[in-house]
């Protein structure tokens, strides 16, 4: 799964591009006032998101643009977040028993998972991404309720005959972001 952040904007049902979030609002500000309204959303979790595009392109690079790097106490180059999990003491036990520390054998599992795009769950976060785009961006198209239908059922067969109809942005983009959903 990419956990690196992208995002989309629309205007309308054009995509007007696909990128980093501050070359998003970049590109939003130039397009100066338009009346229809411009839709952004988060591509790995498909939830719409609001920027505020007020200011120069410096107030923007400040707002959207990648965050200082601040010296930290620990391993900041690991970007290691100290927190508390429970476990059951079969899990210990098992932990106790691996070649490196809790903590290493816990990341390595979840890279695993991260990193392999048919695991379940990975494929329904895809899928409740999509879900979410869909929502906001085709609700009202004909047989909105069989695509997801055939989306969360996994028939992939169903869910392209039935996006055939979206406009040509919106169809491209599902057919993108399905790829890992089924």
């Amino acid at each position: 799964m990419k956990t690196e952040a992208s995002y989309t904007a629309f205007i309308g049902h054009r995509q007007l591009i696909n990128d980093t979030l501050l070359n998003v609002a970049l590109m939003v500000k130039q397009q100066g006032s338009i009346s229809t309204p411009v839709l952004i959303f988060n591509d790995q979790t498909g939830q719409q998101i609001d920027v505020n595009i007020m200011g120069s392109e410096l107030d923007l690079q400040q707002r959207y643009g990648e965050p200082e790097v601040i010296k930290k106490v620990g391993r900041p180059k690991l970007g290691v977040i100290s927190r508390e999990i429970t476990l059951q003491q079969k899990h210990w036990n098992w932990l106790d028993q691996q070649n490196s520390s809790a903590s290493a054998v816990i990341r390595k599992l979840i890279d695993q998972e991260l990193n392999n795009p048919n695991s379940e769950s990975n494929k329904m976060m895809v899928k409740q991404a999509i879900d979410r785009f869909m929502s906001a961006m085709s609700g009202n198209i004909p047989h909105y309720e069989e695509v997801t239908r055939a989306l969360y059922r996994g028939n992939q067969e169903s869910f392209i005959a039935l996006i055939d109809n979206c406009p040509k942005d919106i169809k491209t983009y599902l057919l993108k972001k399905s790829n890992d959903a089924f």
